[in-house]
């Protein structure tokens, strides 16, 4: 009895719908621009967070990073020396198995009347052993290489499209800051080539870039730990190695990437749930619209509510055709609002070269809290139709 009551309102709402098409869609709009703008805000926020953490796992879950400050309020102007990390390396081979010291900066490029700027890297040969160096071709830092302080360099797939034309440069010499480096590495794509991506570096050894940048200071470290189970224990001992040596707790940091990724997943997190939740106040906004349209609705189709109730309707089944009409309003508005923020997430994602992750749970929640928001707002108007009374509502004209 309750089903055929339940397919009864459903075909008069959908008749309603049907018979004012332009109310209905203006009905379902704020439901679909509130519904839409979750999709969209929550899987560009998905996909940074993709995107970061991706970039950060890609340096290894066991890589351990050391920072020393530059000095600075409260904190310490000493520096660790090379030889006191190489100590630290061999005093705890059960904990690290690799170091590298590195050095960043920026550098002009010039091969022949072709010049710019890239980022320059500076590491020792063991930083292959730390990162999975991805090369397409040619060969990573070696040993003679830094203990030599040559000059040579790996470059990534931008400078070979930009400054040798897509053609094997290995072998051949760049110019960087007017010094002439060889190429003897190129560097797998891991972006899209282009002058901001990740293919837009050189790397050399950082006891040529000391000498080369006169930078006689190192402020970052590498460090491998020996397995994901010893990581804790290697950032803990290395944070009491380097205090010991300053005398200072400041001025310093020890942080691994899994430290990292945790950090980043619930900066991340948060950020995302604040934009779902802006974007959500839209959708009360649209079931506020839901609730007008529907009270317009009852007072349009007082007649009709009276002849229903004189042929034996009950209160209930007044209350069941308006809900369902409400809710089979937001329903529709969900799934449109759906299906448009997809397209616009992905188009936007498309344009700034980021991923889009609409993840299915927040997709369910999303349509959920679409019908929520129908019954909430319809509830009050589908009341309103049930209380009248009959005579009173056969002679309203």
């Amino acid at each position: 009895m309750i089903f055929s009551k339940i397919n009864q309102s459903i075909k008069m709402s959908m008749k309603s719908i049907l018979s004012n098409k332009g109310r209905s869609a203006l009905t379902m709009l704020g439901i679909i621009i509130g519904v839409a703008s979750v999709i969209v805000l929550t899987g560009i926020g998905n996909g940074a967070t993709s995107q970061i953490t991706d970039s950060l796992s890609s340096l290894g879950t066991r890589m351990i990073t050391v920072s020393m400050s530059r000095g600075g309020f409260n904190s310490s102007t000493r520096s660790i020396d090379i030889e006191d990390m190489q100590k630290f390396l061999d005093d705890n081979p059960t904990l690290v198995e690799a170091m590298s010291p590195a050095i960043n900066g920026t550098v002009q490029v010039k091969v022949g009347n072709n010049n710019g700027m890239s980022p320059l890297y500076a590491y020792d040969a063991s930083y292959a052993d730390i990162k999975d160096i991805g090369l397409d071709t040619g060969r990573f830092l070696s040993d003679s290489d830094v203990n030599k302080r040559s000059f040579v360099c790996i470059v990534g797939t931008y400078i070979v499209q930009e400054y040798f034309s897509g053609i094997n440069p290995i072998g051949q010499t760049i110019k960087l800051n007017g010094r002439a480096f060889k190429i003897i590495g190129v560097y797998e794509e891991s972006g899209d080539s282009s002058e901001t991506s990740q293919d837009n570096k050189i790397t050399i050894p950082y006891t040529t870039a000391i000498r080369f940048l006169k930078n006689k200071s190192i402020s970052n470290y590498y460090f491998n730990a020996t397995s994901e189970d010893t990581v804790d224990a290697a950032t803990t001992e290395l944070k009491r190695f380097i205090a010991n040596k300053l005398g200072t707790d400041d001025g310093f940091s020890v942080q691994s990437v899994a430290e990292m990724l945790d950090t980043v997943n619930d900066i991340m997190g948060t950020m995302t749930t604040m934009l779902a939740g802006i974007a959500a106040i839209s959708l009360v906004v649209g079931g506020i619209g839901i609730m007008n349209i529907m009270t317009v609705s009852v007072s349009e189709r007082t007649r009709e509510i009276g002849i229903r109730k004189a042929i034996g309707a009950r209160t209930t089944d007044i209350l069941l055709q308006f809900l369902i009409e409400s809710m089979i309003l937001s329903a529709m508005g969900g799934i449109v609002g759906i299906l448009f923020g997809c397209g616009v997430g992905q188009l936007v994602c498309k344009l700034i070269n980021m991923q889009f992750v609409a993840q299915p749970s927040m997709v369910i929640t999303s349509f959920c809290f679409s019908l929520f928001i129908g019954i909430f707002f319809g509830l009050a108007p589908a009341k309103k139709a049930a209380k009248l009374h009959p005579i009173d509502a056969l002679r309203s004209e």
